[in-house]
């Protein structure tokens, strides 16, 4: 991560409310609307805004970032903590419900397109 960037679990920042490594749905504010996605021991980022632009996609409700877009060297990056790719087998395999009512393949297109445009 450019400048001085970390990475952590988001289970061990202050007001997560998840707080085990267990699969499971995980609310966010995506853009700034409240979404449930899957989790399983997800990434918290640190980053150095002042080092690159950057473009925070997804915030968890205790405010660590979930999900962003920075640029790095010549290219860009793209970073997320939970995971909008998962489709309704990894729901199933853990007996997981989204409350949405539906998966979040929106995040995961809107994140691709964000990185490649």
């Amino acid at each position: 991560l450019p400048g001085s960037g970390q990475t952590d679990q988001y289970i061990t920042s202050k007001g997560a409310v998840v707080t085990t490594e267990i699969d499971t749905v995980v609310p966010l504010y995506w853009r700034g609307k409240l979404r449930h996605v899957y989790f399983q021991d997800g990434t918290r980022f640190d980053l150095d805004k002042k080092a690159a632009t950057t473009e925070v996609l997804a915030t968890y409700t205790n405010g660590k970032i979930a999900a962003a877009v920075q640029h790095f060297g010549q290219g860009r990056v793209g970073m997320v903590g939970p995971h909008p790719e998962a489709d309704q087998s990894w729901f199933d395999m853990y007996k997981l419900k989204n409350p949405d009512g539906k998966m979040s393949f929106d995040l995961f297109h809107d994140l691709v397109d964000t990185l490649m445009n």
